[in-house]
């Protein structure tokens, strides 16, 4: 299917006046804004590393502990992480068909599949703005992707993103069973269940906005299409699926004598909470791969008595779900580029 006209595209750009060059002050403001934002995520991922090992040495906490904790570990509990973990990436294979699909473009379902894996592994090893973001305009721009599609693809990539979280933030906060200590309790404000309602408010009015708004909505340059109301339960069903199953992933490498449904012991509704704060503690503080940020949230949200299994698991899923799946990642990528390389003298052969 060819391009969308600028009747029918989902997001359009509307012509305006020429932007002027910016100035030299402009520059020097601008590059020192961006030093302050460099800054203030460096001191954010030196301050959680901090936490991480104050709540190790107050928990006792050694290597020693946790290389024994790992080993003791049992083998299918690393089979069941394993094939989690690829079946995740699967499933991730699903926001980027969301995205291709609301923009009405045309793109076979193994590079909708490579772009996915590429961006999202690279996007849990270097951030966002360093990983995903970049190898995506890299691969989508050698696919006929335009830079305003580009765009508007990854902004549907957050919208997804946030959907998934909010309902099962949501669905957690006021149906499932949840043990925070009392200091993180006090932290939330509000009662656990009202933020649940509020969470699933937000899920409710997007529904509804996809369902009855149908016109596109004008915002300055741009005019935005909301995505038609069956595509938008998908965006919550892949969203969520990713969501279950990462945390999935991290509960399972967690010891048997520690997890359980007490409350000195670690269940998955607990965690999933935790997992889904450091999620969103990561994606506001830009800290790439959540560094510091995933281990402090789980090591004050899940029981002090449990600190070395907890942080074992963690680094074991680090390697699984980050370090693994990134290095086919890689490899994905150094593929596109060989062919993207070779396109030019394939068409000049007639190939």
């Amino acid at each position: 299917m060819s391009p969308q006209s600028p009747e029918s595209s989902p997001i359009n750009e509307v012509p305006t006046k020429a932007t002027p060059v910016p100035s030299t002050p402009s520059r020097v403001v601008s590059r020192l804004g961006e030093s302050a934002k460099i800054t203030a995520i460096l001191a954010i991922m030196a301050f959680a590393f901090w936490m991480v090992k104050k709540k190790l040495s107050s928990g006792g906490v050694t290597w020693e502990k946790v290389s024994e904790s790992i080993g003791t570990l049992p083998w299918y509990h690393f089979a069941i992480a394993l094939a989690l973990t690829v079946l995740n990436y699967i499933v991730l294979t699903g926001y980027d068909w969301i995205a291709v699909r609301h923009l009405r473009k045309k793109l076979p379902i193994s590079k909708i599949m490579a772009g996915a894996v590429v961006g999202y592994a690279c996007g849990n090893v270097l951030g966002w703005l360093l990983g995903g973001n970049a190898v995506r305009y890299r691969m989508y721009s050698t696919w006929g992707f335009t830079l305003l599609e580009i765009i508007a693809f990854v902004s549907i990539l957050s919208i997804t993103f946030w959907l998934g979280l909010f309902l099962l933030a949501g669905v957690a906060f006021v149906a499932l069973p949840i043990h925070l200590p009392e200091d993180i309790m006090e932290m939330l404000l509000l009662e656990p269940r009202t933020w649940g309602y509020v969470f699933l408010s937000c899920v409710c009015g997007y529904l509804l906005s996809c369902l009855l708004i149908r016109k596109p909505i004008r915002f300055r340059d741009f005019e935005v299409a909301l995505p038609p109301f069956k595509l938008s339960v998908m965006q919550l069903v892949v969203s969520a699926g990713d969501f279950l199953l990462a945390t999935t992933v991290l509960y399972s490498l967690m010891p048997p004598d520690v997890i359980g449904s007490g409350p000195d012991q670690i269940n998955f509704s607990t965690v999933l909470i935790a997992y889904l704060s450091a999620q969103i503690a990561a994606v506001i503080s830009h800290v790439p791969g959540g560094y510091g940020i995933l281990e402090s949230i789980l090591l004050s949200f899940l029981p002090s008595s449990a600190n070395t299994q907890v942080f074992s698991a963690v680094i074991l899923f680090r390697v699984i779900y980050y370090l693994l799946p990134a290095i086919a990642a890689g490899m994905i990528f150094l593929y596109n580029e060989y062919r993207s390389g070779r396109r030019p003298a394939d068409l000049i052969n007639g190939k």
